[in-house]
């Protein structure tokens, strides 16, 4: 970790994100050619102090609360989502090594609160006890950041059947493969994790059945689940606020083949335009209401299964309304979004990148809310 990273006031973050966006945004090119974050940017993240965000106070951390920390990612996601994405996730430590033991999640921020989280949370591999811990073994597909990650979190099925278990250890006791050819997203560096009968200290390993013993974060009372998710949805608001600007910047600019004045005159593309910016905004307050929402809620203790999908249904609503506000832009900016030089293509193919994955996917979110408005047991 950075001294000058771990030495910063704690309301410097947002400032430190905003100063690094032209960096970010003129190296779009290159992290998708890459297809990751250069180790270079990654750090100066770092050193900006976007990994800890939730890092609690007790550990050098701001302990943010989502409601703010979802800003860094909306404003990062302005200039690069891939690069958005992988701080998202980077920043998810906390929340999976509040299920280790006490003094293991110490040594994990031991040397300062500026930890780089890779990870899964599906168990798809195994785990065999074994005298003094676990021995893994397994692929772990979409472990986004894993090329620049201190710690990745891996999550096998107990051989004796007995439920689950994960673990938590070095970036460099795993193999990477190089799996991540896709169509959005391109520079998250989303690879496989691979190991084989790697052996984990049991004080490295916890299980996700129990809520963590001990609440480092107040958002440490809620089961993985009900915290996860939100800031993707901001990656989402991030780049439908990008595409705004996008269609901003052609608009003011551009005259249509077909036109003998700028697009920003037509009267067409002036309806369309005022009503992205209004559907953009309600996506980023109901983003936002879901974050204030969970830390009001924190008082009254974990949430029934009925408000965590409720949860999960308004960040898949917020993610797929900034989704349809990046393709109107796309729309209105005409044959000029065709165009590798112009940013609304791959803001076109991030932005449903992120509504395909499982938090903020609109097809398996409503359904379960249905159910729950409809059932017996919820009249009255």
């Amino acid at each position: 970790m950075t001294e000058n990273a771990a030495s910063q006031p704690q309301s410097s973050v947002l400032g430190n994100v905003r100063a690094l966006l032209p960096e970010i945004s003129a190296r779009a090119e290159e992290i998708e050619q890459a297809r990751a974050v250069p180790r270079d940017l990654t750090e100066k993240l770092r050193t900006a102090g976007v990994f800890r965000r939730y890092v609690p106070r007790s550990h050098g951390g701001d302990e943010m609360w989502p409601d703010e920390g979802l800003t860094v990612i909306e404003e990062l996601a302005r200039a690069d989502a891939s690069v958005a994405w992988v701080a998202a996730v980077g920043s998810e430590g906390p929340s999976f090594y509040a299920y280790l033991p006490q003094d293991t999640y110490d040594k994990i921020f031991a040397d300062g609160p500026d930890v780089i989280h890779s990870g899964v949370i599906n168990p798809t591999g195994k785990a065999v006890r074994d005298k003094g811990g676990f021995r893994f073994s397994g692929r772990w597909s979409f472990a986004s950041g894993s090329n620049n990650a201190d710690y990745i979190c891996i999550h096998g099925v107990l051989d004796d059947g007995s439920g689950t278990r994960l673990g938590v250890v070095p970036a460099s006791q795993v193999q990477i493969d190089d799996v991540w050819h896709v169509s959005g997203l391109k520079g998250t560096s989303s690879n496989d994790v691979v190991v084989s009968d790697l052996f984990v200290p049991e004080e490295w390993t916890g299980t996700f059945a129990e809520l963590p013993k001990v609440a480092r974060h107040p958002l440490d009372q809620r089961q993985l689940g009900a915290r996860f998710g939100s800031e993707f949805a901001a990656v989402a608001i991030g780049i439908a606020q990008a595409a705004l600007d996008d269609i901003t910047g052609i608009a003011r600019n551009k005259i249509p083949a077909t036109s003998r004045s700028k697009l920003a005159q037509d009267p067409v593309a002036q309806y369309m335009t005022g009503q992205l910016a209004t559907d953009l905004y309600m996506a980023r307050t109901l983003l936002h209401q879901v974050a204030r929402d969970d830390q009001a809620s924190v008082a009254f203790g974990p949430p029934d299964d009925t408000a965590t999908i409720i949860r999960r249904a308004r960040l898949s609503r917020a993610a797929s309304v900034a989704a349809t506000v990046v393709e109107g832009a796309y729309s209105i900016s005409g044959t000029t979004g065709l165009f590798e030089s112009c940013p609304l293509q791959r803001r076109l193919r991030d932005v449903r990148a992120v509504t395909q994955h499982y938090m903020l996917s609109a097809r398996s979110a409503y359904g379960p809310v249905g159910t729950a408005i409809l059932s017996e047991d919820s009249a009255g």
